[in-house]
Protein backbone atom coordinates (compact mmCIF):
# COMPACT_ATOMS: atom_id res chain seq x y z
CA UNK A 1 0.00 0.00 0.00
CA UNK A 2 1.47 3.46 -0.69
CA UNK A 3 1.02 6.50 0.90
CA UNK A 4 -0.49 9.52 -0.29
CA UNK A 5 2.37 12.23 0.93
CA UNK A 6 1.99 15.58 -0.49
CA UNK A 7 5.18 17.91 -0.42
CA UNK A 8 4.64 20.90 1.91
CA UNK A 9 7.17 24.00 1.83
CA UNK A 10 7.67 26.88 4.23
CA UNK A 11 6.05 30.25 3.80
CA UNK A 12 5.74 33.47 5.73
CA UNK A 13 2.53 35.55 4.99
CA UNK A 14 1.15 38.68 6.16
CA UNK A 15 -2.62 39.00 6.20
CA UNK A 16 -5.47 41.02 8.50
CA UNK A 17 -7.33 39.59 10.68
CA UNK A 18 -11.11 40.00 11.73
CA UNK A 19 -10.20 42.67 14.16
CA UNK A 20 -8.35 44.64 11.70
CA UNK A 21 -4.36 43.83 13.10
CA UNK A 22 -2.33 42.30 10.95
CA UNK A 23 -0.45 39.15 11.16
CA UNK A 24 2.60 37.74 10.00
CA UNK A 25 3.02 33.72 10.04
CA UNK A 26 5.39 31.46 9.36
CA UNK A 27 3.69 28.02 8.44
CA UNK A 28 3.44 25.00 6.21
CA UNK A 29 1.47 24.09 3.63
CA UNK A 30 0.93 22.61 0.10
CA UNK A 31 1.43 24.76 -2.80
CA UNK A 32 -1.93 23.85 -4.33
CA UNK A 33 -3.78 24.82 -1.10
CA UNK A 34 -2.28 28.48 -1.70
CA UNK A 35 -4.47 28.93 -5.28
CA UNK A 36 -7.47 28.79 -3.03
CA UNK A 37 -8.85 31.68 -1.52
CA UNK A 38 -10.53 32.69 1.82
CA UNK A 39 -9.76 30.77 4.41
CA UNK A 40 -7.09 27.88 4.11
CA UNK A 41 -5.83 25.54 7.66
CA UNK A 42 -2.31 26.22 7.65
CA UNK A 43 0.74 24.45 10.63
CA UNK A 44 2.28 27.83 11.75
CA UNK A 45 5.74 26.53 12.91
CA UNK A 46 6.75 28.87 15.35
CA UNK A 47 3.50 28.04 17.23
CA UNK A 48 3.74 24.75 16.54
CA UNK A 49 -0.31 24.13 15.92
CA UNK A 50 -2.45 24.76 13.29
CA UNK A 51 -4.03 28.01 12.39
CA UNK A 52 -6.17 30.18 9.68
CA UNK A 53 -4.80 32.10 7.37
CA UNK A 54 -6.87 34.25 5.24
CA UNK A 55 -5.92 34.70 2.14
CA UNK A 56 -8.85 37.15 1.51
CA UNK A 57 -7.05 39.76 3.35
CA UNK A 58 -3.51 38.94 2.13
CA UNK A 59 -1.10 41.99 2.51
CA UNK A 60 1.93 41.73 0.32
CA UNK A 61 2.95 38.47 -0.95
CA UNK A 62 3.46 35.18 0.28
CA UNK A 63 7.25 33.99 -0.05
CA UNK A 64 9.01 31.12 0.17
CA UNK A 65 11.07 30.09 3.10
CA UNK A 66 14.65 29.25 1.66
CA UNK A 67 15.24 25.50 2.97
CA UNK A 68 18.19 26.67 4.81
CA UNK A 69 16.04 29.09 6.70
CA UNK A 70 13.19 26.99 7.52
CA UNK A 71 12.73 25.80 11.01
CA UNK A 72 13.29 21.95 11.73
CA UNK A 73 12.31 19.92 15.07
CA UNK A 74 14.54 17.19 14.04
CA UNK A 75 17.83 18.91 15.95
Amino acid sequence: MKANITQRSEFIGTFTKSNGQARTMRFTTSEANLKKSGLITVYDVESRGLRKFNLSTLIGRIAMVPAAHALSFCR
